[in-house]
């Protein structure tokens, strides 16, 4: 399941409240990733960093993703799930199967959202949107995209890429 993350730059709190949105967050003061793709960049950054997930992780301790929030549709496909050899540190890890996605429709708002609070609490008005997911492109990839409108744009006419940290800044 894919790991969905904002980070606003030197922002030093955001005060969300779990209450207000309808998909689950965790927001950390330190941008440290659940998984590891952009750890190299991120360990560079001050800032806040808003893990999100799907409602059903709100309730529960066994795990935090964002796939309850991602319209699966959008690029259907089987995934295959690799057997894992230990001894193989060239073994295939799934990558390359999926590429572009969109957020379900009654997610956009709370995202939107989301991204507003993230730019307007950073002093610098940057922050980060960035995926990392395991059946994603194996390659990553950082892409300036500019703007929230920019952003929508960009998911409403082609999708957002997976294992892409989009970075983006002020209104």
């Amino acid at each position: 399941m894919p790991t969905i993350e904002i980070v606003s730059i030197n922002s030093t709190g955001l005060n969300l409240k779990q209450t207000d949105f309808e998909l689950a967050i965790i927001e950390e003061n330190k941008p440290i990733s659940h998984r590891g793709l952009f750890y190299e960049i991120l360990k560079k950054q001050n800032g806040v960093i808003i893990h999100i997930g799907g409602a059903e992780c709100k309730e529960t301790d066994s795990g935090f993703y964002g796939g309850g929030i991602i319209d699966w549709d959008f690029e259907p496909g089987e995934i295959y799930i690799p057997e894992f050899d230990p001894t193989n540190q060239i073994d295939n890890r799934g990558a390359d199967q999926q590429f572009k996605f969109k957020f379900l429709e009654k997610y956009k708002a709370d995202i939107e959202k989301l991204l507003e609070i993230s730019l307007d609490s950073s002093p610098l008005k940057k922050i980060y949107f960035l995926t990392d997911y395991q059946f994603g492109p194996e390659k990553e990839k950082i892409e300036i995209i500019y703007t929230i409108n920019d952003f929508w744009t960009r998911h409403n006419n082609e999708g957002l890429r997976f294992n892409t940290m989009y970075e983006l800044y002020g209104r």
